[in-house]
């Protein structure tokens, strides 16, 4: 065999390694997030699926994990404020207790930090227990500078503590369903929505 012949064999070789090495690696590469745009009360909005840690220090991708296909009813709040999420706590745990076994099952609850700069895994995990928090009732911080892209598209501010608007979404993701209002709701009232969004998304698929 030729020099030329030997180096065309060598060459072919270390490629085939190569290729065969790298494969599977490239197919463990996770792939990147997708925002997912959703309309809400007339309004489109691309929710992120960012990696956010929950109050058991958990991974959980926002738009994966905890809406995608799901009844929600989502809020914003911070864990050192004394009056606003004071009553956002009390009202979902007030639903959590209406909702009974389709709590975790057919709807799902999440409070999401606006503070994520202070608010730990540990300081969400105290304030979950405070309201008794349950199985299917999420709580979730992240990076700053992550948490800011889901806060914008949400809220229109930027992460930090202070005064703040009561804000809450009501969505069935699965039925193309979504509403939200500004100002405090009795659980019950929020127990009606959700009944109403659960039907209606269900009614859309079904036509």
């Amino acid at each position: 065999m030729s020099t030329i012949q030997e180096r065309c064999l060598r060459f072919a070789v270390s490629l085939f390694f190569v290729c065969v090495l790298a494969s599977p690696a490239e197919a463990q590469q996770p792939a990147a997030p997708q925002d997912v745009e959703v309309n809400i009360s007339g309004v489109k909005v691309m929710i992120p699926d960012l990696v956010l840690r929950d109050h058991e220090g958990r991974k959980v991708r926002f738009y994966s994990d905890l809406i995608k296909d799901k009844v929600v009813v989502l809020t914003f709040f911070y864990t050192n404020c004394n009056y606003t999420c004071t009553m956002q706590g009390k009202i979902f745990s007030e639903l959590q207790s209406l909702l009974g076994e389709r709590l975790g099952k057919s709807v799902f609850l999440i409070s999401v930090t606006i503070d994520p700069g202070k608010d730990t895994p540990k300081q969400l995990q105290a304030w979950a227990n405070r309201y008794k928090a349950r199985p299917g009732w999420s709580l979730v911080t992240g990076e700053e500078a992550e948490m800011n892209k889901l806060l914008v598209r949400f809220t229109g501010s930027t992460s930090g503590s202070g005064m703040h608007l009561p804000s809450t979404f009501i969505g069935n993701e699965k039925g193309g369903s979504w509403t939200s209002a500004v100002g405090f709701f009795a659980a019950n009232d929020l127990l009606t929505v959700v009944n109403h969004i659960t039907r209606d998304g269900t009614d859309r698929q079904t036509h």
